[in-house]
């Protein structure tokens, strides 16, 4: 029984990690178009990464640390006020703080495009199609991440810790500082690294606000390679993008620990 339970952990390991895999080799083929499984290796794809998926990824990546900055900073203090509220309007703002991971994140890009479009009709202000539209329809759906994290670190904190700072002279900023922030601090580390993926993988939202020529953001820009070649240089990209993100696992993991970053028993 026991050899059967290791197999079929081995088989739902390799179902989630053979579509990676399949990226990495392929990155390393030779052949001018996608063949698999490669019948030479070669590194020149890693050479050749077309300009627009390099530009494409330095978009990506600024727009996710934006909105993941924006999410961050304006989060916590929602978070922080549903933890500490009470009656119908916390529950209201509760309510309004988890809509973004219920609607569809189409309807909600499409819901942004029309508020767009609104705003250039009375003001003049271009978002639709422009870097600032794109991080702020990003923040939108990375918001809730960093609100659900604040609020499973504050469930965990006693609050009586912070008035006991303040009685003793500190203001309440120095009280958050000192006793808050520390204790929600996993949380919001988890909140924030979650919103970065989000907007790093969005399409959605992604193609109704940006899609300009500064807003054109690396998912994007792989579908609309994909529609025309299957050239490896998109598989070499994609592979860089996957051996990052594992760093940026390994980095968490030796700076805050994986499973406080994920919610999980606080670090000893």
């Amino acid at each position: 029984m026991r050899i059967l339970f290791r197999l079929l952990i081995v088989a739902i390991y390799l179902f989630l990690l053979a579509p990676l895999l399949f990226v990495v080799v392929s990155s390393f083929g030779d052949a001018a178009m996608l063949v698999f499984p490669p019948t030479s290796f070669t590194l020149k794809w890693y050479g050749l990464l077309s300009g627009k998926l390099a530009d494409a990824l330095e978009v990506s990546l600024e727009a996710a640390a934006a909105s993941a900055a924006i999410s961050t900073v304006l989060g916590v203090w929602m978070g922080l006020a549903i933890a500490r509220g009470g009656g119908a309007f916390t529950g209201f703002l509760k309510a309004l703080s988890i809509a973004p991971l219920a609607v569809p994140h189409l309807a909600i890009g499409i819901a942004l495009y029309q508020a767009a479009m609104l705003a250039w009709d009375f003001s003049g202000l271009e978002l639709a199609g422009s870097f600032s539209g794109l991080v702020l329809g990003h923040s939108v759906i990375a918001m809730p991440f960093v609100i659900r994290g604040t609020l499973v670190g504050h469930a965990l904190f006693d609050p009586t810790i912070e008035e006991a700072a303040v009685t003793l002279g500190a203001s309440r900023w120095r009280a958050f500082r000192a006793a808050t922030l520390p204790a929600i601090l996993p949380g919001l580390v988890s909140g924030g690294f979650l919103a970065f993926l989000a907007s790093f993988d969005d399409v959605p939202v992604a193609l109704f606000m940006g899609g300009g020529e500064n807003s054109t953001t690396f998912p994007l820009q792989v579908l609309a390679s994909l529609e025309f070649s299957l050239k490896p240089d998109i598989m070499a990209a994609s592979t860089l993008v996957i051996v990052a993100s594992v760093l940026l696992a390994f980095v968490l993991d030796r700076c805050v620990g994986l499973e406080r970053v994920l919610g999980g028993r606080p670090a000893q």
